[in-house]
């Protein structure tokens, strides 16, 4: 898994999930990663799943376990817990799907996308959709949300066409999220 960099606790900090990790947050939540990853991503997560996400996570970019702890502690609840749920997010999607380099996107052929899957996942999980219901949506319905999306955000999602939110669906099939 790449690193994870993004404010959280007062500072940019670094979000890893090695295997190790992973093996300790599924013993921890008490579940398999998919289905974590699943109810993380679509905001049916429980505080646990949330919370050894992050803790984990910061051990694994590099706090030590006393630095992570403490950090819980001071500020696990001093934010709201959607605001957490978004951190556990992206680090869950990082392991997932991994982490964008700045610029073009490429599709399953190789060919340069005009969107990045991370703009499609962010969306998402805005609207609080896990990619079970992206997949069931049709492609106007998702027009309209993006619309939705732009006109409430400062961030400006692409628009795609149907072929390119045909190629989302695919990549957000569980098999290719490998």
């Amino acid at each position: 898994m790449d690193t994870v960099v993004c404010e959280w606790a007062g500072k940019e900090r670094s979000f890893r999930l090695p295997f190790g990790g992973v093996m300790d947050l599924e013993q921890a939540a008490g579940d398999n990663i998919g289905r974590i990853f699943a109810r993380v991503v679509g905001s049916q997560f429980s505080a646990k799943d949330v919370y050894h996400t992050i803790r984990l996570a910061l051990i694994g970019g590099g706090a030590t376990v006393t630095q992570a702890k403490v950090l819980m502690t001071d500020h696990f609840d001093a934010r709201p817990y959607l605001e957490n749920a978004s951190v556990a997010a992206e680090i869950l999607c990082a392991l997932m799907t991994g982490v964008e380099e700045e610029g073009e996107d490429v599709d399953q052929s190789g060919e340069a996308t005009s969107y990045k899957f991370s703009d499609v996942v962010q969306i998402c999980r805005v609207f609080h959709m896990s990619p079970a219901e992206l997949r069931d949506m049709r492609y106007a319905d998702f027009v309209n949300m993006v619309r939705g999306f732009n006109a409430a955000s400062d961030t400006k999602a692409p628009h795609l066409s149907e072929e390119e939110f045909e190629d989302i669906l695919r990549r957000y099939e569980p098999e290719a999220v490998t």
